[in-house]
């Protein structure tokens, strides 16, 4: 089953090209594709540099990594530098 599922994921593309080759004949992509593929590429960039901010501590602050305390897991977490 595996091995089904990696042949239909590396035809995928494939399949997708000759759908819109067939959808549209045209040499050049319609200006609403372009338009809307750019919107969601700006949209995503947005998306990154967003989650990147409220993700990111401060630069003063030490990164701690998780560590195992007594049988439990202790997140990781910002420190005050020492």
């Amino acid at each position: 089953m595996p091995r089904l599922i990696e042949i239909v994921l590396f035809l995928t593309p494939f399949l997708g090209f000759a759908v819109w080759r067939l959808a549209f004949p045209t040499p050049l992509p319609p200006s609403w594709l372009i338009g809307g593929l750019a919107g969601f590429v700006v949209l995503m960039l947005l998306a990154l540099v967003w989650l990147r901010h409220i993700d990111a501590s401060d630069t003063n602050l030490t990164y701690v990594p998780a560590e195992l305390r007594d049988g439990r897991v202790v997140p990781a977490h910002p420190a005050a530098p020492p």
